[in-house]
């Protein structure tokens, strides 16, 4: 039995026992604003944004209620965006960490090096190797981790974007001051951001998105407890046992690994908004920016394409009028999803964001004219 396992089982055999006192406690008392001195919003801001080489370990959940239907093999990212998931997390540098995501058989672990990032299935015994960065990919849990979560997020927000303070509040055991980003962008469905940071290190330690026009939080992730102390080499890089299975891939997930079999290549610009770098592997997923109204385009290839088309129609996606094709909207309080067919040649794309139908319709009407 590998070192991994044999601590993965350990680990989760006390998870199992003790998660329910863990959990339960600092839900109860981050309720209720604790004393303490709120600190001004814009230096809160500097500081979270300066606290990437702050290193920290401890156990995180994050619970969403997007709302996201299933489409075929997308169902790992709508779990996660649609459910509530535990997260062990070792984190020594930007480039160097761990998050396990406990599952009810065990765990999933996603290890960061200067290398690149590595997967280990611990029900599987498989380790996945990941060959360069994926500048678009799906989600996965270290992306939920509320430091990594709150640092990318606050990194959209532009000058015009309202930032006012919250009350302080109890997590973690830490009084942690918040803030809350406010976009001025009417194309985008999010209505706020709100952040809660160790005011000594500016490490974020509680993240919610609330919709326009909503109330509560559609995704919710917070450290349940954490200590500021550098994890042990060990626990970040852990021994694999000789022989384990191992496998490199160019691309991180089954969206990637499609959009890489097609030749289509995204245009610079759609919606006015500009076009991140690709990753050279997968030149046919694109990100556009344009802050909290950014979105992501990918084209699926062939059979595929149909079977989303088709799923996302089973699943009560409207009508959405197009020029040159047809084109259907999925949409929850916060996420709207477009797929859209070419009538020519029978092209599929997807269209995602925060973002209003519109704003995908316009993108979708210029991918096919």
């Amino acid at each position: 039995m590998s070192v991994v396992r044999g601590e993965a089982r350990r680990r989760w055999l006390l998870v199992t026992a003790l998660v329910a006192a863990l959990c339960s406690i600092p839900f109860a008392i981050a309720a209720f604003p604790v004393a303490g001195a709120d600190v001004d919003p814009q230096r809160l801001r500097g500081l979270i944004l300066g606290s990437a080489e702050r290193p920290y370990q401890g156990l995180a959940e994050s619970t969403g209620s997007l709302g996201i239907p299933d489409l075929p093999g997308l169902d790992d990212a709508t779990g996660l965006l649609g459910g509530t998931s535990r997260m062990r997390v070792w984190y020594d540098a930007p480039e160097n960490w761990r998050v396990a995501l406990v599952t009810a058989t065990g765990e999933r672990d996603f290890l960061r090096s200067k290398t690149g990032l590595a997967i280990w299935d611990y029900e599987s015994e498989q380790l996945t190797k990941i060959q360069g960065a994926q500048t678009v990919r799906l989600p996965n849990a270290a992306d939920l981790m509320p430091p990594d979560l709150g640092r990318r997020l606050l990194r959209l927000s532009t000058p015009a974007d309202r930032l006012t303070g919250l009350d302080t509040r109890r997590i973690a055991g830490r009084s942690a001051a918040g803030l809350r980003v406010t976009p001025a962008d009417s194309a985008t469905t999010i209505g706020s951001v709100d952040i809660w940071a160790d005011p000594e290190t500016g490490v974020p330690l509680e993240v919610r998105i609330v919709p326009r026009g909503g109330s509560r939080a559609v995704l919710t992730t917070r450290l349940l407890d954490v200590r500021f102390a550098r994890p042990a080499a060990s626990a970040v890089a852990p021994r694999f046992a000789p022989g384990v299975r191992t496998s490199e891939v160019d691309t991180f997930d089954l969206l990637a690994r499609l959009a890489s079999r097609t030749t289509e290549r995204m245009p610079a610009s759609l919606a006015g908004r500009p076009a991140l770098d690709s990753t050279p592997s997968i030149a046919s997923v694109r990100a556009y920016s344009g802050g909290y109204s950014s979105f992501v385009v990918a084209p699926l290839p062939g059979r595929y394409g149909r079977r989303v088309f088709e799923a996302a129609r089973t699943a009560g996606a409207g009508s959405l009028a197009v020029s040159r094709g047809e084109a259907l909207a999925l949409q929850t309080s916060v996420l709207t999803a477009v797929l859209v067919r070419e009538e020519a040649i029978g092209r599929t794309f997807l269209l995602a964001g925060p973002v209003r139908p519109d704003l995908l319709r316009t993108a979708a009407n210029e991918l096919i004219s």
